[in-house]
Protein backbone atom coordinates (compact mmCIF):
# COMPACT_ATOMS: atom_id res chain seq x y z
CA UNK A 1 0.00 0.00 0.00
CA UNK A 2 1.40 3.08 -1.09
CA UNK A 3 0.57 6.70 0.28
CA UNK A 4 1.55 10.24 0.66
CA UNK A 5 2.36 12.53 3.63
CA UNK A 6 1.60 16.29 2.41
CA UNK A 7 3.58 18.29 4.80
CA UNK A 8 0.74 21.51 6.48
CA UNK A 9 3.18 24.64 5.69
CA UNK A 10 0.84 27.27 6.91
CA UNK A 11 -1.95 27.87 9.46
CA UNK A 12 -5.51 28.16 8.50
CA UNK A 13 -6.58 31.23 7.47
CA UNK A 14 -8.85 33.07 9.87
CA UNK A 15 -12.33 34.19 8.18
CA UNK A 16 -13.57 38.13 9.09
CA UNK A 17 -17.42 39.13 9.66
CA UNK A 18 -18.48 39.95 6.65
CA UNK A 19 -19.29 43.88 8.26
CA UNK A 20 -20.04 44.71 5.11
CA UNK A 21 -22.73 42.73 3.97
CA UNK A 22 -24.51 43.16 7.09
CA UNK A 23 -27.26 46.09 5.89
CA UNK A 24 -28.21 43.00 3.05
CA UNK A 25 -28.67 40.31 6.03
CA UNK A 26 -30.52 42.41 8.16
CA UNK A 27 -33.09 43.53 5.39
CA UNK A 28 -33.48 39.68 4.61
CA UNK A 29 -34.57 38.93 8.29
CA UNK A 30 -36.70 41.67 8.91
CA UNK A 31 -39.64 40.10 7.26
CA UNK A 32 -39.14 36.77 8.75
CA UNK A 33 -38.77 38.66 12.02
CA UNK A 34 -41.82 40.75 11.21
CA UNK A 35 -43.44 37.78 10.47
CA UNK A 36 -42.49 35.35 13.35
CA UNK A 37 -43.47 38.13 15.80
CA UNK A 38 -47.17 38.34 14.02
CA UNK A 39 -47.58 34.91 14.32
CA UNK A 40 -46.90 34.96 17.92
CA UNK A 41 -49.15 37.30 18.86
CA UNK A 42 -52.10 35.74 17.02
CA UNK A 43 -51.18 32.47 19.21
CA UNK A 44 -51.63 34.68 22.12
CA UNK A 45 -54.51 36.42 21.38
CA UNK A 46 -55.98 32.89 20.30
CA UNK A 47 -54.66 31.15 24.12
CA UNK A 48 -56.86 34.75 25.58
CA UNK A 49 -59.82 34.07 23.64
CA UNK A 50 -60.06 30.46 24.43
CA UNK A 51 -59.43 31.41 28.32
CA UNK A 52 -61.77 33.94 28.16
CA UNK A 53 -64.86 31.76 27.20
CA UNK A 54 -63.50 29.56 30.51
CA UNK A 55 -63.83 32.48 32.88
CA UNK A 56 -66.39 32.45 35.14
CA UNK A 57 -68.18 36.77 35.55
CA UNK A 58 -69.89 36.32 38.80
CA UNK A 59 -69.85 39.82 40.26
CA UNK A 60 -69.20 42.46 37.31
CA UNK A 61 -70.58 45.80 36.61
CA UNK A 62 -73.68 46.79 34.11
CA UNK A 63 -70.92 48.59 31.78
CA UNK A 64 -72.21 46.89 28.51
CA UNK A 65 -75.21 48.45 28.81
CA UNK A 66 -74.44 51.76 30.17
CA UNK A 67 -71.78 52.84 27.66
CA UNK A 68 -73.60 52.09 24.88
CA UNK A 69 -77.08 53.73 25.83
CA UNK A 70 -74.75 56.60 27.57
CA UNK A 71 -72.28 57.65 25.08
CA UNK A 72 -72.30 55.29 22.57
CA UNK A 73 -75.34 56.01 20.68
CA UNK A 74 -74.98 59.33 19.41
CA UNK A 75 -71.80 58.60 17.79
CA UNK A 76 -73.18 55.15 16.24
CA UNK A 77 -75.70 57.22 14.45
CA UNK A 78 -72.90 59.51 13.13
CA UNK A 79 -70.80 56.67 11.99
CA UNK A 80 -73.68 54.50 10.11
CA UNK A 81 -74.52 57.65 8.60
CA UNK A 82 -70.79 58.49 7.31
CA UNK A 83 -71.12 54.95 6.25
CA UNK A 84 -73.90 54.96 4.27
CA UNK A 85 -75.35 52.04 6.36
CA UNK A 86 -78.05 53.98 7.48
CA UNK A 87 -79.76 56.98 5.96
CA UNK A 88 -81.33 60.29 7.20
CA UNK A 89 -85.18 58.95 6.73
CA UNK A 90 -84.24 55.84 8.25
CA UNK A 91 -82.78 57.88 11.26
CA UNK A 92 -85.38 60.48 11.76
CA UNK A 93 -87.56 57.45 12.20
CA UNK A 94 -85.84 56.02 14.77
CA UNK A 95 -85.47 59.24 16.98
CA UNK A 96 -87.66 61.35 18.72
CA UNK A 97 -89.30 59.42 20.96
CA UNK A 98 -89.72 60.98 24.64
CA UNK A 99 -88.41 59.42 27.75
CA UNK A 100 -91.00 58.32 30.90
CA UNK A 101 -90.59 60.94 33.46
CA UNK A 102 -90.71 61.03 37.36
CA UNK A 103 -92.53 64.47 38.06
CA UNK A 104 -89.34 65.98 38.72
CA UNK A 105 -88.37 65.29 35.34
CA UNK A 106 -85.70 62.85 36.32
CA UNK A 107 -85.77 59.20 34.03
CA UNK A 108 -84.70 56.50 36.61
CA UNK A 109 -83.33 53.11 35.04
CA UNK A 110 -82.34 49.76 37.22
CA UNK A 111 -79.60 48.21 35.85
CA UNK A 112 -78.35 44.28 36.55
CA UNK A 113 -75.23 42.43 35.69
CA UNK A 114 -75.69 38.71 35.77
CA UNK A 115 -73.26 35.39 35.84
CA UNK A 116 -73.21 33.91 32.47
CA UNK A 117 -74.51 30.84 31.32
CA UNK A 118 -72.23 28.21 32.16
CA UNK A 119 -72.00 29.61 36.27
CA UNK A 120 -73.56 27.83 38.82
CA UNK A 121 -74.72 31.64 40.16
CA UNK A 122 -76.65 31.90 36.36
CA UNK A 123 -80.07 34.37 36.85
CA UNK A 124 -78.41 35.97 39.96
CA UNK A 125 -78.12 39.80 39.77
CA UNK A 126 -75.18 40.39 41.84
CA UNK A 127 -75.06 43.85 40.37
CA UNK A 128 -77.52 46.28 41.01
CA UNK A 129 -77.71 49.97 40.71
CA UNK A 130 -80.40 52.60 40.14
CA UNK A 131 -79.30 55.22 37.32
CA UNK A 132 -81.40 58.58 37.53
CA UNK A 133 -80.83 61.00 34.61
CA UNK A 134 -81.61 64.69 35.17
CA UNK A 135 -81.23 66.28 31.91
CA UNK A 136 -82.86 69.73 32.31
CA UNK A 137 -81.44 70.98 35.04
CA UNK A 138 -78.60 69.68 36.66
CA UNK A 139 -77.50 67.60 33.63
CA UNK A 140 -76.23 64.67 35.68
CA UNK A 141 -76.29 60.98 36.45
CA UNK A 142 -76.86 59.53 40.03
CA UNK A 143 -75.99 56.02 41.03
CA UNK A 144 -77.02 54.26 43.94
CA UNK A 145 -75.46 50.42 44.24
CA UNK A 146 -77.38 48.08 46.15
CA UNK A 147 -75.26 45.12 47.89
CA UNK A 148 -76.16 41.52 46.88
CA UNK A 149 -77.15 40.58 50.06
CA UNK A 150 -79.81 43.18 50.88
CA UNK A 151 -83.31 41.26 52.31
CA UNK A 152 -86.53 41.85 51.47
CA UNK A 153 -89.15 40.57 53.69
CA UNK A 154 -91.98 41.31 51.81
CA UNK A 155 -92.68 42.65 48.16
CA UNK A 156 -96.05 42.49 46.18
CA UNK A 157 -95.32 39.93 44.05
CA UNK A 158 -91.50 38.65 44.16
CA UNK A 159 -92.17 37.20 48.11
CA UNK A 160 -89.09 37.63 49.99
CA UNK A 161 -85.12 37.26 50.01
CA UNK A 162 -82.16 38.57 48.90
CA UNK A 163 -82.05 41.36 46.40
CA UNK A 164 -79.71 39.17 44.24
CA UNK A 165 -81.81 35.92 43.75
CA UNK A 166 -85.67 37.66 43.20
CA UNK A 167 -85.23 37.89 40.06
CA UNK A 168 -83.73 34.32 39.73
CA UNK A 169 -86.72 32.94 41.38
CA UNK A 170 -89.66 35.26 40.12
CA UNK A 171 -87.91 33.89 36.59
CA UNK A 172 -88.58 30.52 37.62
CA UNK A 173 -91.98 30.90 38.51
CA UNK A 174 -93.26 32.86 35.19
CA UNK A 175 -91.58 30.00 33.17
CA UNK A 176 -93.40 27.59 35.05
CA UNK A 177 -96.19 29.20 34.14
CA UNK A 178 -95.65 28.73 30.53
CA UNK A 179 -93.76 31.75 29.70
CA UNK A 180 -90.72 31.74 27.16
CA UNK A 181 -87.19 32.66 28.69
CA UNK A 182 -87.27 36.08 27.00
CA UNK A 183 -90.80 36.66 27.81
CA UNK A 184 -89.94 35.87 31.80
CA UNK A 185 -86.75 37.40 31.75
CA UNK A 186 -88.30 40.94 31.15
CA UNK A 187 -91.67 40.65 32.51
CA UNK A 188 -89.40 39.29 35.89
CA UNK A 189 -86.68 41.84 34.76
CA UNK A 190 -89.87 44.68 34.99
CA UNK A 191 -91.10 43.33 38.43
CA UNK A 192 -87.62 43.30 40.34
CA UNK A 193 -87.73 47.08 38.90
CA UNK A 194 -91.21 48.05 40.59
CA UNK A 195 -89.73 46.28 44.01
CA UNK A 196 -86.69 48.02 44.39
CA UNK A 197 -88.73 51.26 43.14
CA UNK A 198 -91.40 50.45 46.37
CA UNK A 199 -88.53 50.50 48.81
CA UNK A 200 -86.74 53.60 47.75
CA UNK A 201 -90.25 55.39 46.94
CA UNK A 202 -88.37 56.02 43.26
CA UNK A 203 -90.47 55.16 40.18
CA UNK A 204 -88.47 53.11 37.64
CA UNK A 205 -89.21 53.88 34.41
CA UNK A 206 -86.99 50.60 32.59
CA UNK A 207 -84.68 47.73 33.02
CA UNK A 208 -81.37 46.77 31.29
CA UNK A 209 -79.83 43.79 32.10
CA UNK A 210 -76.40 42.52 31.05
CA UNK A 211 -74.32 39.53 30.64
CA UNK A 212 -70.72 39.67 30.81
CA UNK A 213 -69.58 37.59 28.68
CA UNK A 214 -68.37 40.31 26.93
CA UNK A 215 -66.93 42.83 29.36
CA UNK A 216 -63.00 42.11 28.38
CA UNK A 217 -64.04 42.92 24.64
CA UNK A 218 -65.47 45.79 25.39
CA UNK A 219 -63.09 47.20 27.84
CA UNK A 220 -60.52 45.61 25.11
CA UNK A 221 -62.03 47.71 22.28
CA UNK A 222 -61.55 51.20 23.67
CA UNK A 223 -57.99 50.21 24.32
CA UNK A 224 -58.66 49.56 27.99
CA UNK A 225 -58.88 51.87 31.22
CA UNK A 226 -56.80 54.14 33.40
CA UNK A 227 -57.97 54.15 37.29
CA UNK A 228 -56.49 55.05 40.45
CA UNK A 229 -56.64 51.96 42.52
CA UNK A 230 -57.31 53.68 46.38
CA UNK A 231 -56.45 50.11 48.22
CA UNK A 232 -53.47 47.70 47.07
CA UNK A 233 -55.71 44.10 46.10
CA UNK A 234 -54.15 40.93 47.35
CA UNK A 235 -56.89 38.15 46.19
CA UNK A 236 -55.53 34.44 46.53
CA UNK A 237 -58.69 33.38 45.77
CA UNK A 238 -60.03 34.40 42.39
CA UNK A 239 -61.74 32.11 40.86
CA UNK A 240 -59.62 30.41 37.81
CA UNK A 241 -60.82 28.68 34.81
CA UNK A 242 -60.69 25.51 36.17
CA UNK A 243 -63.16 26.39 39.19
CA UNK A 244 -60.33 26.92 41.39
CA UNK A 245 -58.40 29.59 42.51
CA UNK A 246 -55.68 32.16 41.54
CA UNK A 247 -54.13 34.81 42.58
CA UNK A 248 -54.56 39.02 41.92
CA UNK A 249 -52.37 41.35 43.10
CA UNK A 250 -52.78 45.13 42.23
CA UNK A 251 -50.70 47.43 44.01
CA UNK A 252 -52.23 51.08 44.89
CA UNK A 253 -51.87 53.84 42.82
CA UNK A 254 -52.36 55.30 39.23
CA UNK A 255 -52.78 51.89 36.65
CA UNK A 256 -53.78 50.81 33.22
CA UNK A 257 -56.20 48.08 32.74
CA UNK A 258 -56.72 45.81 29.88
CA UNK A 259 -60.36 44.02 29.94
CA UNK A 260 -59.14 41.22 31.60
CA UNK A 261 -57.69 42.90 34.23
CA UNK A 262 -60.43 45.36 34.94
CA UNK A 263 -62.93 42.11 34.94
CA UNK A 264 -60.63 40.67 38.00
CA UNK A 265 -60.45 44.28 39.64
CA UNK A 266 -64.24 44.59 39.18
CA UNK A 267 -65.10 40.69 40.69
CA UNK A 268 -62.43 40.72 43.12
CA UNK A 269 -64.04 40.42 46.95
CA UNK A 270 -61.85 38.19 49.17
CA UNK A 271 -59.29 40.79 50.62
CA UNK A 272 -61.69 43.79 50.32
CA UNK A 273 -65.83 43.70 51.27
CA UNK A 274 -68.66 43.98 48.83
CA UNK A 275 -69.31 47.33 49.63
CA UNK A 276 -65.46 48.36 47.91
CA UNK A 277 -66.07 45.93 44.84
CA UNK A 278 -69.38 48.03 44.36
CA UNK A 279 -67.15 51.18 44.35
CA UNK A 280 -64.78 49.37 41.61
CA UNK A 281 -67.55 49.24 39.75
CA UNK A 282 -68.52 52.76 39.72
CA UNK A 283 -65.20 53.29 39.25
CA UNK A 284 -65.28 51.57 36.34
CA UNK A 285 -68.06 53.09 35.18
CA UNK A 286 -66.68 56.48 35.39
CA UNK A 287 -62.90 55.59 33.67
CA UNK A 288 -64.82 54.21 30.39
CA UNK A 289 -67.01 56.82 30.16
CA UNK A 290 -63.97 59.66 30.52
CA UNK A 291 -62.15 57.36 27.87
CA UNK A 292 -64.83 57.56 25.55
CA UNK A 293 -65.52 60.89 25.59
CA UNK A 294 -61.83 62.25 25.79
CA UNK A 295 -61.23 59.85 23.02
CA UNK A 296 -64.20 60.46 20.83
CA UNK A 297 -64.03 56.79 20.58
CA UNK A 298 -67.87 56.86 19.80
CA UNK A 299 -67.25 58.68 16.47
CA UNK A 300 -64.54 55.57 15.73
CA UNK A 301 -66.69 53.30 13.23
CA UNK A 302 -64.50 50.41 14.55
CA UNK A 303 -65.22 51.13 17.88
CA UNK A 304 -68.75 51.82 17.33
CA UNK A 305 -69.23 48.31 15.55
CA UNK A 306 -67.15 46.14 18.08
CA UNK A 307 -69.45 47.58 21.11
CA UNK A 308 -72.29 47.28 19.32
CA UNK A 309 -72.00 43.45 18.42
CA UNK A 310 -71.29 43.44 22.76
CA UNK A 311 -74.36 44.96 23.34
CA UNK A 312 -76.11 42.96 20.86
CA UNK A 313 -75.14 40.18 21.99
CA UNK A 314 -75.21 40.81 26.17
CA UNK A 315 -77.71 42.62 26.64
CA UNK A 316 -81.51 42.88 27.67
CA UNK A 317 -83.79 45.62 28.01
CA UNK A 318 -87.37 46.57 28.66
CA UNK A 319 -87.02 49.98 26.26
CA UNK A 320 -87.40 50.25 22.55
CA UNK A 321 -84.22 50.92 20.68
CA UNK A 322 -85.89 54.77 20.02
CA UNK A 323 -85.72 55.45 23.63
CA UNK A 324 -82.07 54.07 24.46
CA UNK A 325 -81.24 55.74 21.51
CA UNK A 326 -83.25 59.44 23.23
CA UNK A 327 -81.20 58.18 26.51
CA UNK A 328 -78.13 58.31 25.05
CA UNK A 329 -78.49 61.73 23.11
CA UNK A 330 -79.56 63.22 26.83
CA UNK A 331 -76.55 61.69 28.29
CA UNK A 332 -74.00 62.80 25.74
CA UNK A 333 -73.52 66.28 27.40
CA UNK A 334 -73.36 64.59 30.85
CA UNK A 335 -69.47 64.46 32.07
CA UNK A 336 -68.21 62.46 34.89
CA UNK A 337 -67.84 65.81 37.20
CA UNK A 338 -71.83 65.52 37.06
CA UNK A 339 -71.66 62.00 38.18
CA UNK A 340 -72.76 61.34 41.56
CA UNK A 341 -72.22 57.91 43.20
CA UNK A 342 -72.78 56.24 46.38
CA UNK A 343 -73.27 52.64 47.52
CA UNK A 344 -75.86 51.93 50.51
CA UNK A 345 -73.54 49.69 53.29
CA UNK A 346 -73.52 48.61 56.45
CA UNK A 347 -70.53 50.99 58.18
CA UNK A 348 -73.39 52.90 60.05
CA UNK A 349 -71.29 53.96 63.31
CA UNK A 350 -73.83 52.21 65.29
CA UNK A 351 -71.59 49.67 66.85
CA UNK A 352 -67.96 51.32 65.86
CA UNK A 353 -66.74 54.79 64.89
CA UNK A 354 -66.62 53.64 61.25
CA UNK A 355 -69.54 55.78 59.06
CA UNK A 356 -69.07 55.76 55.73
CA UNK A 357 -72.02 57.45 53.01
CA UNK A 358 -74.50 55.22 52.32
CA UNK A 359 -74.29 53.49 56.24
CA UNK A 360 -77.64 52.50 56.54
CA UNK A 361 -77.63 48.33 56.49
CA UNK A 362 -77.05 46.44 59.65
CA UNK A 363 -76.23 42.57 59.49
CA UNK A 364 -78.99 40.74 62.11
CA UNK A 365 -78.13 37.51 63.61
CA UNK A 366 -78.07 34.58 61.38
CA UNK A 367 -80.20 32.34 63.81
CA UNK A 368 -82.98 34.26 62.55
CA UNK A 369 -83.00 33.48 58.59
CA UNK A 370 -81.83 30.09 58.74
CA UNK A 371 -77.93 30.83 59.00
CA UNK A 372 -77.98 33.30 55.99
CA UNK A 373 -75.80 36.41 56.29
CA UNK A 374 -78.36 38.87 55.18
CA UNK A 375 -78.12 43.16 55.35
CA UNK A 376 -81.38 44.92 56.28
CA UNK A 377 -82.01 48.80 57.18
CA UNK A 378 -81.18 50.26 59.97
CA UNK A 379 -84.61 51.13 61.66
CA UNK A 380 -85.68 54.16 63.61
CA UNK A 381 -87.04 52.77 65.96
CA UNK A 382 -85.23 49.61 65.49
CA UNK A 383 -88.61 47.60 65.03
CA UNK A 384 -90.49 47.29 63.05
CA UNK A 385 -87.86 47.01 60.11
CA UNK A 386 -88.46 50.25 57.50
CA UNK A 387 -87.03 51.15 55.41
CA UNK A 388 -87.64 55.16 56.10
CA UNK A 389 -83.84 56.25 56.14
CA UNK A 390 -83.25 54.57 52.74
CA UNK A 391 -86.15 56.21 51.62
CA UNK A 392 -85.00 59.44 53.37
CA UNK A 393 -81.59 59.25 51.66
CA UNK A 394 -83.21 58.88 48.08
CA UNK A 395 -85.13 61.46 48.22
CA UNK A 396 -82.16 63.52 49.34
CA UNK A 397 -79.73 62.44 46.90
CA UNK A 398 -82.23 61.92 43.44
CA UNK A 399 -84.53 64.44 44.35
CA UNK A 400 -81.78 67.41 45.42
CA UNK A 401 -78.75 66.77 43.96
CA UNK A 402 -77.68 69.73 43.60
CA UNK A 403 -75.86 70.20 46.97
CA UNK A 404 -74.19 66.99 45.92
CA UNK A 405 -72.68 68.38 43.11
CA UNK A 406 -71.98 71.39 44.62
CA UNK A 407 -69.55 69.71 46.89
CA UNK A 408 -69.76 72.51 50.43
CA UNK A 409 -67.30 71.93 53.02
CA UNK A 410 -69.03 71.92 56.45
CA UNK A 411 -68.03 72.18 60.10
CA UNK A 412 -70.01 71.01 62.90
CA UNK A 413 -69.10 72.94 65.61
CA UNK A 414 -70.67 72.40 69.32
CA UNK A 415 -71.05 75.86 71.41
CA UNK A 416 -73.12 74.95 74.44
CA UNK A 417 -75.38 71.83 73.68
CA UNK A 418 -74.99 68.83 75.06
CA UNK A 419 -71.52 66.82 74.73
CA UNK A 420 -71.22 64.45 71.74
CA UNK A 421 -74.33 66.04 70.09
CA UNK A 422 -71.78 67.36 67.51
CA UNK A 423 -70.52 64.02 66.55
CA UNK A 424 -74.65 62.69 66.25
CA UNK A 425 -75.00 65.33 63.60
CA UNK A 426 -71.94 65.28 61.66
CA UNK A 427 -72.36 61.67 61.28
CA UNK A 428 -75.77 61.87 60.35
CA UNK A 429 -74.83 64.25 57.61
CA UNK A 430 -71.81 61.96 56.87
CA UNK A 431 -74.24 58.62 55.95
CA UNK A 432 -76.45 61.04 53.80
CA UNK A 433 -73.27 61.83 51.85
CA UNK A 434 -72.26 65.52 53.06
CA UNK A 435 -69.09 66.53 53.19
CA UNK A 436 -68.21 67.20 57.10
CA UNK A 437 -64.50 67.98 56.94
CA UNK A 438 -64.60 69.22 60.95
CA UNK A 439 -66.44 68.78 64.28
CA UNK A 440 -65.35 69.93 67.15
CA UNK A 441 -66.36 71.07 70.60
CA UNK A 442 -65.93 75.03 70.99
CA UNK A 443 -64.59 76.09 74.56
CA UNK A 444 -66.18 79.14 74.49
CA UNK A 445 -67.49 80.91 78.06
CA UNK A 446 -71.22 80.47 79.25
CA UNK A 447 -71.25 84.19 79.63
CA UNK A 448 -70.49 85.13 75.69
CA UNK A 449 -72.76 82.38 74.71
CA UNK A 450 -75.75 84.05 77.13
CA UNK A 451 -75.07 87.30 75.36
CA UNK A 452 -74.91 86.14 72.00
CA UNK A 453 -78.22 84.58 72.51
CA UNK A 454 -78.34 83.29 68.75
CA UNK A 455 -79.46 79.91 69.92
CA UNK A 456 -78.31 76.92 67.17
CA UNK A 457 -77.72 78.55 63.46
CA UNK A 458 -76.09 77.71 60.21
CA UNK A 459 -73.35 80.38 58.36
CA UNK A 460 -71.54 80.77 55.63
CA UNK A 461 -68.96 83.71 54.29
CA UNK A 462 -68.49 82.43 51.04
CA UNK A 463 -71.17 84.01 48.32
CA UNK A 464 -70.81 80.29 46.29
CA UNK A 465 -71.91 78.65 49.63
CA UNK A 466 -75.68 80.52 49.46
CA UNK A 467 -77.54 77.65 47.93
CA UNK A 468 -75.84 75.03 50.16
CA UNK A 469 -76.10 77.61 53.40
CA UNK A 470 -80.13 77.75 52.39
CA UNK A 471 -80.62 74.10 51.95
CA UNK A 472 -79.36 73.17 55.43
CA UNK A 473 -80.97 75.70 57.03
CA UNK A 474 -83.98 74.21 55.24
CA UNK A 475 -82.92 70.44 56.32
CA UNK A 476 -82.46 71.57 60.20
CA UNK A 477 -84.62 74.36 60.71
CA UNK A 478 -81.93 76.79 62.18
CA UNK A 479 -81.98 80.04 60.77
CA UNK A 480 -79.01 82.05 59.20
CA UNK A 481 -77.16 84.36 60.35
CA UNK A 482 -74.75 86.98 58.72
CA UNK A 483 -73.45 88.19 61.34
CA UNK A 484 -71.73 84.91 63.57
CA UNK A 485 -70.38 86.03 67.10
CA UNK A 486 -66.43 86.26 67.64
CA UNK A 487 -66.16 82.61 68.91
CA UNK A 488 -66.11 81.06 65.35
CA UNK A 489 -62.25 80.39 64.07
CA UNK A 490 -61.25 82.52 61.12
CA UNK A 491 -59.82 79.21 59.40
CA UNK A 492 -63.54 77.43 59.94
CA UNK A 493 -65.62 80.54 58.24
CA UNK A 494 -64.36 79.50 54.89
CA UNK A 495 -66.61 76.34 54.96
CA UNK A 496 -70.36 75.72 55.79
CA UNK A 497 -70.87 76.28 59.78
CA UNK A 498 -73.38 74.70 61.94
CA UNK A 499 -73.52 76.23 65.37
CA UNK A 500 -74.95 74.00 68.24
CA UNK A 501 -76.47 76.06 70.96
CA UNK A 502 -80.30 75.15 72.18
CA UNK A 503 -79.62 71.94 69.88
CA UNK A 504 -81.85 68.51 70.46
CA UNK A 505 -80.83 66.11 67.74
CA UNK A 506 -83.66 64.62 65.42
CA UNK A 507 -82.62 62.32 62.43
CA UNK A 508 -83.12 63.94 59.04
CA UNK A 509 -85.82 61.12 58.58
CA UNK A 510 -87.75 62.86 61.05
CA UNK A 511 -86.76 66.48 59.22
CA UNK A 512 -87.50 65.65 56.07
CA UNK A 513 -91.07 65.80 54.17
CA UNK A 514 -90.35 63.05 51.84
CA UNK A 515 -92.50 64.35 48.20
Amino acid sequence: MSFQVRRVTEARKKHRFPWAKLPLIIGILRPLTGWYRSWKMRKEEEARSSRRTLLLKRFLLVLIAVLCAFLLFAGTVKALVSLHIISMRSLVSLTGTELPKDEQGFTNILLLGQGDAGHDGKDLTDTIMVASFDPANTKSIVLLSLPRDLYFLKSEKMGKGRINSLYRDYKILLKRQGKDDREASLEAMKELGATIGAHLNLPIHHVIKANFTGFEQAVDAIGGIDVIVPEAINDTEYPDENYGYEPFEIPAGPAHLDGKTALKYARSRHTSSDFDRSARQQQIIVAIGEKVQKKGLYKNPTTVTDLLKVFSDNVLMTMTVRELISLAGLAEDMTSDHLITMQLNDRNGLFDSIVEPGGFLYTPPRDQFDGASILLPVSIPEFPVTWKQVETLSSLLFRQRAIFLAHPKIAVLNAGAKSGLARKLGNELIRYGYDVERIENMDVPKANLEAANMGSYVYAKNPEDAMAKNFFSDLLHFPIVTNPVPFIPEGQMEQIVIVLDDYAFQPLQDLLTTP
